[in-house]
């Protein structure tokens, strides 16, 4: 549901504003080039009409061809695996790689579903642990930053926030201006409003205000766009100090909560204590403390995390690549 940022310093970022044209009927969008996303657009819409078992096996049955078809992808997944859980026999790894796979192809059946079903039946697919440390953060007055991981699934969470507390969500433009447009439009039906994450002063400003702000902070953000390097999985990873800045500049509470996929189709919310002592003044340290957090929640369930990103990308000076 959303993206990292940057630091807020300088003006390399955070002057773009959000857009707020999410009309799809554009003649630019009947462009044969665009043909292909409608059709998928179809698809999922029939999908979140069947069965919920239905919908995991048709979402299990695209994970599944995946994992034979998207070579590159699985090589960056066992690699990432790789790197993060070298304490494991790469045939161990091998199967939560395939199981991530399959669990990333009903992830996209629940991308359609976090937009289109109605929002009682997703209530009664989700328990929720920890509801009052939201609630608390929420009733504050101040603003809250919920801040999360690229765990799968995490649009059909969203939906099921929303209905706990109103919130906004940081996200990525995607390349494709149809795609970029039905993000928009799909996720300000559901939740209060989404912010660029381009758009940094938009996002200070909503945090100053005491909106909640849906943040995700686990993205290689190499050094030339503001990263420093933190420990994650005993790596240095190139991680935005975004979290502990925007912290100490807003006077925002941080509260962290992910989501769990659970056996017969069902899933969890964990929201989690608001995090104390935080920003300490030490930016490596807060950074750190970001990335160990991450990483214990991906621990927990590694095949329930989006391996297929180049998350060790940016090396430190003298260092050979990790890909």
């Amino acid at each position: 549901m959303s993206d990292t940022v940057t630091a807020p310093k300088g003006r390399r970022r955070g002057a773009r504003p959000t857009p707020k044209d999410d009309r799809l009927l554009q003649l630019r969008f009947l462009h044969q080039r665009f043909w292909g996303v409608w059709l998928q657009l179809g698809l999922l819409r029939g999908v979140v009409a069947l069965p919920h078992r239905a919908r995991m096996a048709i979402g299990a049955a695209i994970g599944e061809l995946a994992w034979h078809l998207a070579g590159e992808r699985r090589r960056l997944a066992l690699r990432n695996l790789e790197l993060s859980f070298p304490e494991l026999s790469a045939q161990r790894r091998q199967t939560i790689a395939r199981e991530n796979f399959r669990l990333m192809g009903i992830g996209v059946v629940e991308t359609a579903m976090g937009w289109w079903l109605p929002m009682e039946r997703i209530a009664e697919l989700f328990e929720v642990h920890g509801q009052e440390h939201l609630e608390a953060a929420r009733d504050s007055g101040r603003g809250v930053l919920l801040l999360t991981c690229h765990m799968l699934g995490l649009e059909l969470s969203g939906a099921r926030v929303r209905q706990i507390t109103p919130f906004k969500a940081l996200y990525r433009e995607d390349r494709n201006p149809l795609v970029a447009t039905l993000i928009r439009r799909n996720r300000r039906r559901r939740i209060e409003d989404v912010i660029s994450n381009q758009d940094m002063r938009g996002m200070i400003r909503a945090l100053k205000g005491g909106d909640i702000i849906w943040y995700a902070p686990d993205e290689n953000i190499a050094p030339r766009r503001g990263g420093i390097f933190a420990p994650f999985f005993g790596i240095q990873a190139a991680t935005t100090p975004a979290t502990a800045r925007l912290a100490e500049r807003t006077d925002c509470i941080v509260l962290p909560y992910y989501p769990q996929r659970l056996p017969g189709g069902r899933y969890r919310l964990v929201f989690e204590p608001p995090l104390e002592a935080f920003p300490s003044g030490d930016i490596h340290a807060d950074t750190a403390r970001i990335n160990q957090l991450i990483e214990r929640w991906i621990r927990h369930q590694p095949e329930q995390y989006f391996w297929v990103r180049k998350r060790f990308k940016s090396r430190p000076e003298g260092e050979p690549p990790r890909y």
